[in-house]
């Protein structure tokens, strides 16, 4: 018996010890994303831009075309106006994979959403989104 609780108490301080690390590489990821979100809400390009990798890439459905856009463009898109926008924000769901993850957000305006799904990587920076696509999605 008391083997048996060794074993049980060994695999559950290491799951702690993993959930530990885990939390803090979630913690780091949310970080990266509420940059781009409340980056984007705040009109903050400095902001913003903290979260992209440059050299990544977002595409999109744009009337049955597929559309690539450099994040660089993005980014450069996104004007420093310091105008709030009328739009909450949701971090969904995160996915760690080593030095990779997918974040799906939500960003919700009075007559539609934004659904975006994001990869990152974690580079010697930090985590970057290094791709993105998303889906507008009409209110009915």
């Amino acid at each position: 018996m008391k083997p048996i609780l060794l074993i049980i108490g060994i695999f559950f301080m290491h799951s702690l010890v993993r959930a530990q690390a885990d939390a803090q590489t979630i913690k780091d990821i949310e970080t990266v994303c509420n940059y781009y979100l409340i980056g984007g809400t705040n009109g903050d390009s400095v902001m913003f831009s903290k979260a992209f990798d440059p050299a990544g890439q977002m595409r999109f459905m744009r009337n049955d075309t597929l559309m690539n856009v450099s994040l660089k463009d993005f980014m450069a898109r996104t004007r420093n106006t310091g105008v709030k926008q009328n739009r909450t924000t949701k971090i969904d769901r995160i996915e760690v994979f080593g030095n990779a993850a997918t974040v799906k957000l939500t960003v919700e305006y009075p007559t539609f959403y934004f659904h975006d799904m994001m990869s990152l990587i974690k580079t010697k920076d930090g985590w970057k989104i290094v791709s993105k696509i998303f889906y507008r999605e009409e209110k009915k």
